[in-house]
């Protein structure tokens, strides 16, 4: 007869999202509980809803200890927008601006005229 009682390493017994379990057999042919840690998040750009590239991902207790200098990334907007969107954006305020100026050269040269 096969023994099916599964051998538990903890005592925490409460099915939980940070208590999951897997079932393993042991080479003495024994069950045991392995427990399963829970996947760790990467961050996501909130623009183009892709990862952000160039950021590890500790568990949250190394990442609150870890300097700023690890949890960033040294450019602008570095740990919250991705490379694409930042890209976007930096060409969107440069379009907006140059926009802008050739209104004001517009405006100068019809005073010009009209004088």
């Amino acid at each position: 007869m096969k023994n099916t009682r599964i051998i538990k390493n903890t005592s925490f017994s409460y099915s939980t999202r940070s208590n999951k379990i897997r079932i393993i057999r042991t080479p003495g042919n024994n069950l045991r509980s392995l427990k399963i840690t829970k996947k760790r998040s990467q961050r996501i750009c909130p623009i183009k809803k892709c990862k952000i590239k160039g950021l590890n991902i500790p568990g949250s207790r190394r990442f609150s200890a870890s300097s700023q200098k690890k949890r960033t990334i040294s450019r602008a907007y570095g740990g919250c927008l991705s490379i694409h969107a930042l890209r976007k954006n930096i060409t969107k305020a440069f379009l907006l601006e140059e926009k802008r100026l050739a209104k004001k050269v517009l405006n100068l040269n019809n005073k010009k005229i009209t004088k």
